[in-house]
Formats: structure tokens, C-alpha cells, sequence
């Protein structure tokens, strides 16, 4: 009888979500949408050509001659020349440019009576990932233009470029981008932004599910279907949309993987059992919070509030472990901070048994919301059932 009422609720939640196209689009195809979003907003992954200026004060051959090496780096684009810093100042706060170079006046005649010269470089810092690429194209552009004064006197010395090299640069840095050697924004962010998004939307999918069967007049049909038990009608609920996020889950991983040809140092089998236990712990938080306060509206906006939360707390573009202490232990809290660090090894490491360990069993012990939640309803629809009685013995 137990099987049997809990493939009763199971039907039951199937025939609710075939029969409602709202639950369609967001169990399904808002998911998927999510996918391409995510798997496309970063373009070729790469930052290119960012727009920058040049503030030439010197209008010499060499000013034009530095105008045209920082255009000639991939990483930056001269889009635009000011006669003053106001004007150069202005672009940058329109977001016009992202950067300026200021080329001061006699910066030529300085240059050839060998006195001591120097270029300012001002460049917007807010948006970090572009800060920096702009950063270091202005610097790979500079290290050119430091170097040629000396090359005229190198060449009549007879001293070819490779020795020029070791005497402008003494030590030099061979970098090796360790994970992401592309430098592949892409490959980087979407994996773990889908998830964050996903996880927004699951914890709305489930807290939306049970706030419609648990009003007081649908509580009755939905446990009469369930045999009166309410551990048969939170699983039984629960078993499609665990399945039907998990079959996305997949699906996300093999296109993300597979056709976009992100790095993964593991089975995809293995990454795709690492998202079922985080589906499942989301599952379990979303139905934990709706068993404390199932007031649908307030509960709504809780739910989104806790998974916008898990964007920050996730780690992925600040690390957890530089926050305040308190905020670190507060992020443990979080399921998708768990799943990060889970999928971090699977993506970039080989040998990660031992690593996975703590994260994928801590995602596994969230499912023990299950059953606090369970207590939680029963106890809830007694003081239901008492107060009832007690308004039909008053009537």
C-alpha cells in the first residue's frame, strides 16, 4: 500500500505539471534557456580590443609612433585622441573608453636628449576583468616602446635584439596559467553561473509545488493520495522534479563539455552524480524553508533572496576564503558552495578521490532536511486539524 500511494502522489505531480504550461516553461524550458544564456553571453570568451585613447600633448613622430603600437596589441584599441585630460576624463566616465594614455609636452625632445620621460596611464578599475586586460595590454605595448630608444644605439653597436632583450628585461617571466591557460572567460564562468541560475530556479520550482498542495483546501486530496502519510506525499513529490532536473543537468554537462569542449579532467558520469546530490540538497533546502513558514508570497522572496546569496557565496569570482571569518562559516550554509568546490576538482584536477570526499557528503546530508521537514508538516496539520474541530464545535 505504501508503493502503491507513493506512485499515486508521483501521477498525481506528473498530471499537475503536464497540465499547467507554467510549470512546463519553468521546470524546462526557462532551465534551458538558462543553458544557451550562459553557454553564449561571454562571446568568444575572450576580452579583445577594448576601446582606449590617447591624450597626445606632444603631436610628434614618436607620440603617433605609440599610438599605433598600443593599437597593434590585441588586448586594446585606440578609438579615440584628445587634445586634453577633461576630454579624456569625460569618455572614461561615459564608458566611451576604458582607458587613456597621456603623452606630455617636448616628451620627443625629451626622449632624444636622454632626460628622464615618462607616460601616464589612467584606466577604469571598476570592472576588474576588464581593469586588468587593459592593464596588460597597455604594459606589453609600453615594454616595445621602452625598448626602441635603445635600439638605435644597440644596432650601431652591433648588438642584436636577443641580447637587447636580456639586457632591457634581465629576469624573464615564462607564465603559465595553470586550469585555464586560453584565459577563456567562458570556460571559467558559465559552468559555475549556470548552476547558480539553475539553483534559483529549482529552489522557486519546489517552493511554488508545495505551496499550492499544502493550502488548507488542497492539503486533504493531496494526503488522501499519499495513504494520510506525509513522508509518501513530500517524496512522491519531490521523485519528478528530481528527475526532470537532473535529466537537464545532464543534458547542460554534455553540451557544456562535450560540444563547447570546456576542460574536464574527469567522467562526465561522475561530474553529472556531483549535480544530482547538489539537485537534490536544493531540493531539500527549498522544502525545509517552505515547512518553517509555508506562507507561499514570503517564502517566495526568502527563497530568491538565499539563492541570489549563493552567486556570491559560491566563490567563483571572489574567494570565500578572503571574506570576514564570519561570513566564510556563513557560506557553508549554501549548497552550490559545496557543489563549486566538488566541480572545481572534477573540471581541473585528475587524481580527486580524496578531494570529493567532504563536499559530495555534505551535499548527501542535506537531504536529512527531508525529514525534519516531514515533522514539521505533521505537526503543523494536527494544529490544523485541532483548530478545525474546534470552529465546528463552536458553530
Amino acid at each position: 500500500m505504501k508503493k502503491n500511494a507513493l506512485i499515486s502522489v508521483i501521477k498525481r505531480e506528473c498530471r499537475t505539471l503536464w497540465s499547467r504550461p507554467l510549470y512546463l516553461f519553468t521546470t524546462i524550458l526557462f532551465p534551458l534557456f538558462a543553458l544557451l544564456f550562459m553557454t553564449t553571453i561571454f562571446g568568444n570568451g575572450m576580452i579583445d580590443s577594448i576601446p582606449v585613447g590617447i591624450v597626445d600633448e606632444d603631436n610628434s613622430a614618436v607620440s603617433r609612433e605609440i599610438a599605433t603600437t598600443c593599437s597593434a596589441v590585441s588586448e586594446i584599441k585606440v578609438t579615440e585622441r584628445f587634445s586634453n585630460t577633461a576630454e579624456a576624463r569625460d569618455a572614461l566616465l561615459s564608458k566611451k573608453i576604458y582607458a587613456y594614455l597621456i603623452i606630455p609636452n617636448d616628451f620627443q625632445k625629451d626622449m632624444l636628449a636622454n632626460r628622464d620621460v615618462s607616460l601616464t596611464l589612467c584606466y577604469h578599475f571598476a570592472f576588474l576583468s576588464v581593469g586588468s586586460e587593459v592593464m596588460q595590454g597597455f604594459l606589453k605595448a609600453l615594454r616595445i616602446i621602452a625598448v626602441a630608444p635603445l635600439q638605435q644605439t644597440t644596432d650601431f653597436l652591433g648588438i642584436d635584439d636577443t641580447t637587447l632583450e636580456a639586457i632591457a628585461s634581465p629576469i624573464s617571466i615564462v607564465a603559465h596559467p595553470l586550469y585555464n591557460p586560453s584565459l577563456d572567460y567562458s570556460a571559467y564562468l558559465s559552468f559555475p553561473y549556470f548552476w547558480v541560475l539553475f539553483q534559483i530556479l529549482i529552489l522557486l520550482n519546489i517552493a511554488y509545488s508545495f505551496g499550492k498542495d499544502f493550502k488548507k483546501e488542497n492539503i486533504r486530496d493531496c494526503l488522501s493520495a499519499g495513504n494520510n502519510k506525509f513522508s509518501n506525499v513530500v517524496i512522491g513529490k519531490l521523485i519528478p522534479y528530481v528527475m526532470i532536473f537532473s535529466i537537464i543537468g545532464f543534458f547542460s554537462n554534455v553540451v557544456m563539455f562535450h560540444f563547447e569542449g570546456y576542460s574536464l579532467d574527469s567522467n562526465i558520469l561522475v561530474m553529472t552524480f556531483s549535480c544530482v546530490l547538489f539537485i537534490m540538497a536544493t531540493c531539500s533546502i527549498a522544502v525545509f524553508l517552505f515547512s518553517l513558514y509555508p506562507n507561499l508570497p514570503i517564502i517566495i522572496s526568502f527563497i530568491s533572496m538565499f539563492g541570489s546569496l549563493g552567486a556570491t557565496f559560491a566563490g567563483v569570482t571572489f574567494p570565500v576564503d578572503a571574506m570576514f571569518g564570519i561570513f566564510e562559516k556563513f557560506s557553508q550554509l549554501f549548497p552550490i558552495r559545496h557543489f563549486v568546490v566538488a566541480t572545481d576538482y572534477l573540471r581541473y584536477e585528475s587524481d580527486i578521490a580524496v578531494y570529493l570526499i567532504k563536499p559530495l557528503l555534505i551535499l548527501s546530508l542535506y537531504n536529512l532536511l527531508i525529514v525534519i521537514s516531514i515533522l514539521l508538516f505533521k505537526k503543523r496539520f494536527k494544529a490544523f486539524l485541532k483548530d478545525e474541530r474546534f470552529m465546528q464545535d463552536n458553530i
